[in-house]
């Protein structure tokens, strides 16, 4: 064999090792984003990874791509990152919709109503070009959707399947419990019964309900319970929708408070 030829057999098996590398890494990612509850340490991780990825390179092309020669560049850079940082910060939240981006674009909107006409236009160029990709980001981890899309999603909605394998496993009192307990921590069975007031077979047939819906998994043959990643997910989803549809009754029993001591300070 050549020196030409064992160079390139060298280079040949490195890139070998390179793709065995990448495709290592992917199926590791993969299973963190559908792992059960001992690994949604590792998926948050994950997240924060791509967090602090992003960060930095809004950094480096904001240094890069800002005006050199501008007396206003430290205190908008720093503007900049703030409003960059913001959107990072949306990716802790089960779901982001259009009006928190519409908030923080307006708040882009804003520092460009104070910019000078033609002199910022490359900075703000910069910044917008980040945001999109962060926005991007957003929508590849599926925390993000227009409101085009859910409505294209909304249409071919499997009725039956959704019944079946979501809405019925979360519509008894006894499972959300069982969901909320997980939540922070895994459960044994006698620990479960005592929170539930369920005994024996009532007990075990809420368990395996959830079980076969992938929204809790049993760590080995009778050991404790843990929520999944599909079944943290749906609880964050129920409690975001809870929290988003029960708002106007809290604003208006809020009113009704602040009315009350109005009408009693008046009294007095």
């Amino acid at each position: 064999m050549t020196d030409r030829e064992d160079t390139v057999e060298r280079e040949l098996a490195q890139l070998r090792d390179k793709v065995d590398e990448m495709g290592s890494e992917l199926k590791h990612i993969s299973s963190l984003l559908k792992g059960p509850q001992n690994e949604l340490h590792d998926k948050y991780r994950f997240f924060d990874l791509l967090r602090e990825e992003a960060r930095q390179k809004a950094e480096t092309r904001l240094d890069a791509g800002m005006a050199k020669r501008c007396d206003m560049r430290p205190e908008c850079r720093q503007r900049f990152m703030e409003l960059l940082d913001e959107n990072l910060d949306l990716l802790d939240r089960p779901r982001i919709s259009e009006e928190d981006l519409r908030k923080q674009v307006d708040k882009l909107d804003a520092l460009r109503s104070k910019a000078m006409p033609g002199r910022c236009d490359g900075c703000f160029d910069e910044v917008n070009n980040l945001f999109k990709q962060q926005t991007e980001l957003m929508r590849q981890l599926k925390l993000f959707r227009s409101r085009e899309e859910v409505r294209d999603s909304i249409d071919v909605l499997p009725e039956e399947r959704v019944v079946k394998d979501l809405l019925e496993p979360l519509s008894n009192p006894q499972r959300m419990i069982i969901l909320k307990s997980l939540n922070r921590s895994t459960r044994s069975f006698s620990e479960l019964s005592n929170l539930t007031k369920l005994r024996g077979g009532n007990l075990l047939f809420h368990l395996q309900r959830l079980s076969t819906s992938g929204m809790i998994s049993q760590n080995g043959g009778r050991g404790d319970y843990s929520l999944t990643s599909r079944g943290l997910t749906a609880l964050e989803m129920v409690n975001d929708l809870y929290q988003r549809t029960s708002a106007p009754a809290l604003i208006s029993m809020s009113e009704m408070s602040e009315e009350g001591g109005k009408v009693e300070n008046g009294r007095a």
